[in-house]
């Protein structure tokens, strides 16, 4: 009896290894929405200035150079590149065999193209990346490019990574002009059909792409501003991915069997920043007592159930050039000292700016904000608007800009500290040709910004990156809150969905829908 049954045992676990198992089929195909919360606010990657529209120009765009996953930076339409032993040259060999959406081919001339207008009179909002250093570009010949510093720069690959250095068709630029923002055109392996603003943009499949033509047919990312209204279109498959899930949902979601959730520490921090050139934020003791009243310890543990971290300063610990600064904790009685000795014993009014939806409890972090304030003396009123409307009013320039203090994040997309303290802090970088958007201005910081961009030795490259963070801990041109975690959910349908941590989540040509 012992025989037989250890014989039908064997038999039933032979029939099992024989019988084969179900595959995932990766047939190409479908349509994926993609629930953003906010609006993208340009097309053109040399403008583009918020995450939406990075995370969207991703997937249409395409570098010399790329991020990978864990920020390794890895070829994309170079396919190697040497740097002289003066450190001066950069020598890019390109992919052949690309072409831009509108069938014009990819070689040195679209990468002269690219490289003259970031460093030309046009002056696109991130061209920082390219005007401090860069000096000339050549063509060497159809598919070498020789690009050449003015010194030495250790983050240049960095700088042709970020998203801004996505290169546009050429002929595309010609015939669009600054329509571009509306309408993109690159190598990526998906194109652009329409974008209606506040709405939705579509994007379908390109064929042509070198890289292998991509699974999915289509990719319509939705703009649906409140979380909950996400939350709900991923519960009911409306959406395949949602991103900027709140802290609460997240227990619940975990349960659900048909979703998947996946959570990164990210390079972005949440921070007020402060006008420093409208009265009284001009004076250093107002911004410091706001400092001082803000609690951030309390934000991130009610309103982010701690699931973000608070912010020593505003380069977060996974960005490279990152030092903890000790800038004012949480200490309201100084706050209001510090109100007193700057003129305003009685307190003063203020006008806060928040968007809502952009950013993971954007708004209820404002109001959190409001309340604390009111508490020192600071009497707030609170005003939100649509996003890329709350990008123009602080895109205004000193004359005319009405804004006092705002709530705004901010990630590199180069994935290092210069990318933060200069276009936010540099005084050439006042709006509108830069992001300065507080108009701060310090000699001594515009000075270490110079010396930290040109060190050639790591050890000088971090007293300076140190010295700047501590001035603007000291300074309080804006007060860094919190550094978020970004929470995506998506469907167990969808594979192959890139959260990066530079809170980018998008799509490539191995993403594809499960059938």
């Amino acid at each position: 009896m012992k025989r037989r049954f250890a014989f039908m045992m064997l038999y039933l676990t032979g029939a099992l290894l024989l019988t084969p198992l179900p595959v995932l089929s990766q047939a190409p195909g479908g349509t994926a929405i993609y629930a953003a919360g906010a609006d993208p606010d340009s097309l053109d990657p040399a403008n583009a200035e918020s995450n939406p529209s990075e995370a969207v120009n991703r997937m249409m765009y395409e570098n010399l150079a790329r991020f990978d996953e864990k920020l390794k930076i890895v070829p994309g339409l170079a396919v190697k590149w040497d740097q002289s032993r003066d450190g001066l040259t950069w020598t890019f060999t390109l992919r052949k065999g690309v072409k831009f959406h509108d069938g014009t081919p990819f070689n040195a001339e679209a990468v002269k193209v690219f490289i003259e207008r970031m460093i030309g009179p046009e002056k696109p909002s991130r061209a920082g990346l390219y005007t401090p250093f860069v000096n000339t570009v050549e063509a060497v010949d159809e598919f070498t490019v020789k690009i050449n510093l003015k010194a030495p720069f250790a983050f240049f690959l960095n700088n042709l990574a970020h998203s801004a250095s996505g290169i546009v068709s050429p002929a595309a630029l010609k015939t669009y002009g600054k329509d571009i923002s509306r309408r993109a055109v690159g190598t990526g392996p998906f194109k652009f059909v329409e974008w209606v603003h506040g709405d939705h943009l579509t994007m379908v499949r390109n064929d042509d792409y070198w890289g292998g033509k991509p699974y999915l047919d289509k990719i319509t990312v939705k703009t649906v501003k409140e979380d909950s209204a996400r939350v709900m279109m991923l519960q009911s498959a409306d959406a395949q991915l949602i991103v900027r899930i709140p802290s609460e949902d997240i227990p619940r979601l975990e349960k659900d069997p048909n979703i998947k959730l996946d959570s990164t520490e990210t390079l972005r921090v949440l921070y007020l920043g402060f006008n420093c050139a409208r009265k009284p934020f001009t004076d250093v003791r107002i911004r410091q007592a706001i400092s001082y009243a803000v609690d951030k310890e309390s934000i991130v543990k009610n309103i982010y159930q701690g699931r973000a971290l608070v912010a020593s300063g505003m380069v977060a610990p996974l960005t490279t050039g990152y030092f903890p600064v000790k800038g004012p904790s949480y200490d309201p009685a100084r706050a209001k000292k510090l109100l007193a000795e700057a003129g305003f014993p009685n307190g003063l009014k203020a006008k806060l700016w928040s968007p809502q939806g952009r950013y993971p409890k954007d708004f209820e972090m404002a109001q959190a904000v409001q309340q604390q304030l009111k508490k020192v003396g600071v009497d707030c009123t609170l005003d939100t608007m649509e996003w890329a409307a709350y990008l123009t009013a602080l895109r205004k320039p000193v004359e005319t800009n009405e804004s006092e203090i705002f709530l705004l994040g901010w990630a590199p997309s180069s994935a290092e500290a210069r990318w933060i303290l200069y276009p936010l802090f540099a005084t050439e970088q006042w709006i509108p040709k830069g992001n300065n958007r507080s108009f701060y201005s310090n000699k001594e910081f515009d000075d270490l910004v110079d010396k930290f961009t040109r060190a050639t030795t790591k050890a000088e490259m971090d007293k300076y990156l140190k010295a700047a963070q501590e001035i603007l801990a000291r300074e309080a041109p804006s007060i860094p809150i919190l550094v978020t975690k970004e929470t995506i959910g998506y469907s167990k349908k969808l594979h192959g969905v890139i959260n990066s941590p530079l809170e980018l989540t998008y799509f490539d040509n191995k993403t594809y829908l499960e059938k």
